[in-house]
């Protein structure tokens, strides 16, 4: 399991300030950038910060839920916003809505979804990082962010679908944001202690194995037919992952009956794969996939 709730990355060298919003159904992020000494007003005028919150804690109704940037009361300076020593300009809101318009795709097991932040310091609708980029394999969340110009601002890890407030979510701030509508902090994190390989998400996912005993050499008959069994374990610890969700396989070799694995709640599944016209010293390599990212396990078996 991983640990869950909202956590801020803080001293992340960021000039941004935040104000969050997560509730089962939905997630939400507004943007401000801290302003400077001597600031009167922003190009739409001054706002306080009691009619902003006001206005703040209550979600975009754009009738659809798709995910539409909010922009409105966007550039006013907030000259009592909490958190700042000079107040700051509002950039405008984005939130996810768990029943909006979504793709099929979107919010599913192994899922990440990116809250980021634009040119201007313009908060940006919001992606599944992992099918963004399904295609180019990109692992790395620096390449991501460099290939689409973007900052990011609030991470979901998503390894199990589930409401938001059971989700691990990250903001990468400078000091604490502003919380609203009594959304809580679960924990701090120095960004200092983050390794910049940028694969830290690894950690809050899973991958699957073989089950059976370690170093064990899973073979098939040559021209005949093999059941695998494979379990769920949790990256981090290794501990199992109970969890009932459908895999995709693809192989480089033999053949497939089926290229669905269904595990059940104790994380537990198997699949069948057949060397057809494969010969004694051959391998076949079946990988396992999620609906967006490949290979969180690669099963090789001897042609015997």
């Amino acid at each position: 399991m991983i640990a869950t709730g909202l956590y801020a990355i803080t001293n992340c060298g960021v000039p941004r300030h935040y104000a969050v919003d997560v509730k089962p159904g939905y997630v939400g992020l507004a943007v401000f950038v801290p302003a400077t000494e001597g600031t009167n007003a922003g190009m739409a005028g001054v706002m306080l910060w009691a009619d902003l919150r006001a206005h703040l804690e209550t979600p975009p109704d754009f009738g659809n839920a798709a995910g539409f940037v909010d922009t409105t009361h966007d550039e006013v300076f907030v000259p009592d916003l909490p958190g700042t020593a000079h107040g700051g300009i509002y950039k405008g809101r984005s939130y996810i809505f768990a029943a909006g318009m979504n793709g099929l795709d979107e919010l599913v097991d192994f899922s990440l979804l990116d809250l980021a932040v634009g040119i201007a310091a313009q908060p940006l609708p919001w992606r599944n990082r992992f099918a963004q980029t399904a295609r180019e394999k990109i692992d790395t969340s620096f390449r991501h962010r460099a290939r689409e110009r973007l900052s990011n601002a609030m991470v979901v890890f998503m390894p199990i679908a589930a409401p938001f407030d059971r989700t691990r979510i990250e903001l990468l701030c400078e000091g604490d944001p502003i919380l609203l509508n009594g959304t809580t902090l679960a924990g701090r994190i120095p960004d200092a202690d983050i390794p910049k390989d940028g694969i830290w998400f690894k950690q809050f996912y899973f991958h699957a194995v073989a089950d059976g005993p370690a170093g064990e050499v899973l073979c098939v008959p040559a021209g005949g037919r093999a059941e695998v069994p494979i379990r769920l374990h949790w990256n981090k610890d290794g501990a199992p992952c109970a969890h009932a969700m459908t895999l995709k396989l693809e192989s480089d070799a033999g053949y497939l009956p089926s290229r669905r694995l269904h595990t059940d709640e104790t994380g537990w599944g198997s699949f069948a794969v057949e060397a057809l016209g494969l010969t004694a010293g051959e391998r076949i390599t079946v990988k396992i996939n999620t609906e967006h990212y490949t290979a969180i396990g690669k099963i090789t078996l001897e042609v015997v």
